[in-house]
């Protein structure tokens, strides 16, 4: 059985404790099959990092990059699959850096300092943004922020988890960047 096919099988027994309408259903069964597809993607990676033994640092990757992706958004990758390699590079860049790459505390105020103002000028991102009130919106940059503040904070506790935390967060924010004209025109519309 396929994830479609799950997300069916989960609005048909939904149905049965509470009748609901078509676009419902639909809404639902969109909804299951995106957060199956992320849980099989998460799954493999995390699995793929235990296999070479990485997987506490893949879980923080992980946690890091999803956490932050859940709040602001970013760029989607236009197949289920360009999603999964995305992750993948995104992890293996991770994985990479923590072990070339030496942040030095002094460095966290800017990369906080840019990221936050990223995260005000771009968050949410995301193609169901016509679905946010301003409300939602600013719930979503405010969500971002404490995120961020957070990841600040456990980085310049613990060192050892530095890049591990901060080299998918500095990836993540660069996706909420405009990629063109109309993109930036789009945003200046919105708010």
């Amino acid at each position: 059985m396929n994830i479609s096919g799950i997300a069916v099988g989960f609005c048909n027994w939904l149905n049965k404790i509470n009748p609901r309408t078509q676009d419902e259903n639909k809404a639902i069964q969109y909804g299951m099959e995106l957060l199956l597809d992320n849980v099989v993607k998460f799954a493999m990676i995390q699995l793929i990092g235990v296999l070479i033994g990485k997987g506490f640092e893949t879980f923080i990757i992980l946690l890091s990059f999803c956490g932050l992706r859940l709040q602001a958004g970013g760029v989607h990758a236009k197949t289920g699959m360009g999603c999964g390699f995305s992750m993948l590079f995104i992890w293996a860049v991770s994985l990479l850096g923590n072990s070339y790459i030496n942040m030095d505390i002094s460095v966290l105020p800017l990369i906080y300092a840019l990221s936050m103002l990223i995260v005000w000028l771009c968050a949410p991102r995301t193609i169901n943004i016509n679905f946010f009130s301003p409300k939602d919106k600013l719930k979503k940059k405010i969500s971002s922020s404490v995120l961020l503040t957070v990841f600040m904070a456990v980085t310049s506790v613990f060192p050892s988890l530095r890049e591990l935390i901060m080299i998918p967060v500095i990836l993540e924010v660069m996706t909420l960047l405009p990629q063109n004209k109309k993109q930036i025109e789009e945003g200046e519309n919105e708010g």
